[in-house]
This record gives structure tokens, C-alpha cells and sequence, in this order.
């Protein structure tokens, strides 16, 4: 028989510090893939963190498993729309943005598993403050925004400009669903405000002919520069 030993350097690390290191590993993870809060891939990669703590704590209350599950379905949906850089529909950003953002994994580790729904609650409820405080700048990125929208190759384009919507109410990439209901009267001033002077519609993603020769591509999102794509 082989014999084995432990890694020298996880292994030396307590559970109880090497587990909330590798949640936030695998989420730093899905963020940095698409450079941006919530993406195509970080539904898959919250899914992860949260098997791991299944692993780890030996299973999961029944309705958080059933979380866990649909979680790495559409995460592995996701994770193919961005490998192939391919549209996802309304469905899939709301889900991404609502119910499987980095927030709402974070919070759910961190809860109790019978409150779980209230996690759910307060992430979401934080995820739509980020909207309003963040607008026009949008904190997610899920590719064309339709099916005939095709998103440039990163290898040959780089990043585009963060996108910025000067028509329309916080979240309006999300879906109409989120712009009309999800988005109280208390900002409607501040967004009145950010709109005044600004033209119709929404800015177009820059391409590389539109920058001056030697200038580098524009961070996207909130994410700090260090998670560019070279």
C-alpha cells in the first residue's frame, strides 16, 4: 500500500479556516472569469462553494439541497453560455443576480440552514440597493444582450466600457420585471438626477479600433483592475 501524506499547507490549516478560504476562493473565482459581481459563471461557482459545505458539515437541510441543485443545473448552463459566449435569457439573469449572487452564497454559509429563505431576502434586498447606488454602471455581465447579439472574442477586443443605461431605470439589464418593481420611489431622484444631460439609449461597447493606439481596455463592473483580462 502507498503510503500518503498531508499537504503541507492546507492540511496544516484548521477546518474552520481552510473551508471559509475555499468558499471564497471558488467565488473570487466565478467574479474574476467574467470580471464583473455577478456573471455567467458565478451561479456555478456559488453552487460549488455550497457543495463543499455540504461536504464538509455532512449534508444539508432538504429545501437548501434542492437550492444546491437547481444552483449547479443552471450553473452549468451559464457555464457553457460563457464558454461559447452565447445569450441567456431574462430567467437566468434574474436567477444569477437575485438568488445565486456572491452575496446571497455568502449569506447563506453564514446563516443557519432552517433561515436560509431569510438570506435569500436580504440578499436580494442588497442586490437591488447595489443597483441604485451603482447606476448607470451595472454590476453584472452576461454577454449579448440578445440572440443575435454576438459578444467580441476577449483575445481579439479586450474588455468593453462599463455598461451605463442613461433611458432607463437601475437593472433594466436584468429584465423589465426588476426596472419596474424592484426599484423603489426612494431613488427615483438620484437616478433623475445621474440621467439629466445624457442622451437616449444605452452606450455601445467599445471596440479596440475606438481606442487611441497603446491605451489598455476599460475595467467592466466593480471588480478592481488586477482582474483584467490581459
Amino acid at each position: 500500500m502507498i503510503g500518503t501524506t498531508p499537504a503541507l499547507l492546507f492540511d496544516g490549516v484548521p477546518w474552520w479556516i481552510a473551508a471559509p478560504i475555499l468558499y471564497l476562493g471558488l467565488l473570487c473565482v466565478g467574479m474574476a472569469l467574467d470580471e464583473t459581481y455577478v456573471n455567467r459563471t458565478t451561479v456555478l461557482a456559488g453552487s460549488l462553494a455550497l457543495a463543499v459545505h455540504s461536504l464538509v458539515t455532512g449534508g444539508l437541510w432538504l429545501p437548501l439541497s434542492l437550492y444546491l441543485d437547481v444552483g449547479l443545473v443552471v450553473g452549468a448552463y451559464g457555464l457553457y453560455a460563457y464558454v461559447v459566449d452565447g445569450y441567456v435569457g431574462d430567467w437566468f439573469r434574474l436567477l444569477a443576480y437575485l438568488l445565486y449572487s456572491p452575496l446571497t452564497i455568502v449569506l447563506v454559509l453564514l446563516f443557519p440552514d432552517i433561515l436560509f429563505i431569510l438570506a435569500l431576502v436580504i440578499a436580494g434586498y442588497a442586490n437591488l440597493q447595489l443597483l441604485a447606488t451603482l447606476h448607470p454602471v451595472e454590476p453584472y455581465y452576461f454577454g449579448p444582450e440578445s440572440p443575435d447579439e454576438y459578444a467580441d472574442v476577449a483575445s481579439e477586443t479586450g474588455n468593453p466600457e462599463p455598461i451605463e443605461r442613461t433611458d432607463k431605470e437601475p437593472g433594466a439589464g436584468l429584465s423589465e420585471t426588476v426596472s419596474a418593481a424592484a426599484v423603489t420611489n426612494a431613488i427615483s431622484e438620484r437616478t433623475a438626477t445621474g440621467d439629466e444631460g445624457s442622451s437616449p439609449g444605452r452606450s455601445s461597447v467599445e471596440s479596440p479600433d475606438d481606442r487611441p493606439p497603446g491605451e489598455e481596455p476599460s475595467d467592466r463592473g466593480v471588480l478592481p483592475g488586477f482582474m483584467r483580462r490581459v
